[in-house]
């Protein structure tokens, strides 16, 4: 995966009433053995493209089967993972800024409670060509580039909010969950970088449920025990500060929860099969 972005000066002249490109990653078929954890944005809205092969990515609660055509949008705030450990996918990812949507919260492309997962159907030729277009313009940084890409990403919202956003078939999204166990995960993507001990929750009032029933539940309903989510979301979180700030692999590991940056970097590289620094190495492009 190479991310790539526009100059700050370039996207500090927007303001959060007009959508402006941020990034854009491609993401190739051999790059599935360094998998994007559980992660999410506060203030950047995501748009991926699967370009090539099928799999399964998790979006807030659920793990979803993706192919090529479909479009995800990850709203902000959306907890979400690619990891295509047995399966050979491609995409582009763009991250945006300066949603202003009628009728859905800063932050939002679709409802809360829309299917994340779109069809291009007969556009994606069209649509295949402006992701690429904006990752090729914005990998040769020549004359207005920045503009260019800008350009180019407003066309390509326009043609998606005109054809696919606003689709009559959107689905809508199973919420038939344990109230109490998404409850308790919510608490803990909002706190990732806290301790949290499932032996705590027997003399928790809020949550009264039993310790193992949560972890059976849990692990039912989004496919990885309470302890290996956490530790997914907070891997997941220092892969976007290892691309995003110049902080020291030790400062990263205590942010997102870590007491051991030794500890931390085992983790990391059992999960992304990269060293934090390698990660850091391969996936920034200054």
């Amino acid at each position: 995966m190479q991310q790539l972005f526009l100059p700050k000066a370039f996207t500090g002249k927007f303001d959060l009433q007009t959508p402006h490109i941020i990034y854009i990653s491609k993401v190739n078929k051999e790059d599935r053995n360094h998998p994007r954890t559980l992660h999410s944005h506060s203030d950047i809205v995501e748009l991926l493209l699967i370009t090539g092969g099928q799999g399964i990515i998790f979006i807030d609660e659920e793990q979803v089967a993706v192919q090529k055509g479909d479009l995800v949008v990850y709203n902000s705030g959306v907890v979400h993972e690619e990891s295509f450990r047995n399966e050979a996918v491609s995409l582009y990812c763009i991250g945006l800024r300066g949603t202003n949507e009628k009728n859905l919260r800063v932050g939002g492309l679709i409802p809360e409670q829309s299917y994340p997962v779109l069809k291009t159907n007969q556009l994606f030729p069209a649509i295949v060509n402006l992701f690429e277009t904006c990752y090729f313009v914005l990998e040769q940084r020549k004359l207005n580039y920045a503009t260019i890409v800008q350009q180019l990403f407003e066309t390509l919202l326009l043609l998606l909010k005109s054809n696919i956003l606003q689709a009559e078939d959107v689905r809508v999204k199973n919420n038939e969950k344990l109230a109490i166990v998404q409850d308790i995960k919510l608490h803990m993507d909002k706190n990732y970088a806290q301790d949290f001990k499932i032996k705590d929750l027997e003399n928790n009032k809020q949550w009264p449920i039993n310790s193992f029933y949560f972890a059976h539940k849990f692990k039912e309903i989004y496919g990885y025990s309470p302890i290996e989510y956490l530790q997914r979301r907070r891997v997941g979180e220092a892969q976007t500060l290892l691309i995003n700030t110049n902080y020291s692999i030790t400062e990263i590991a205590n942010s997102v929860g870590f007491n051991s940056s030794a500890y931390f970097s085992t983790l990391f590289k059992k999960l992304v099969s990269l060293s934090p620094k390698e990660y850091r190495k391969r996936y920034v492009k200054q």
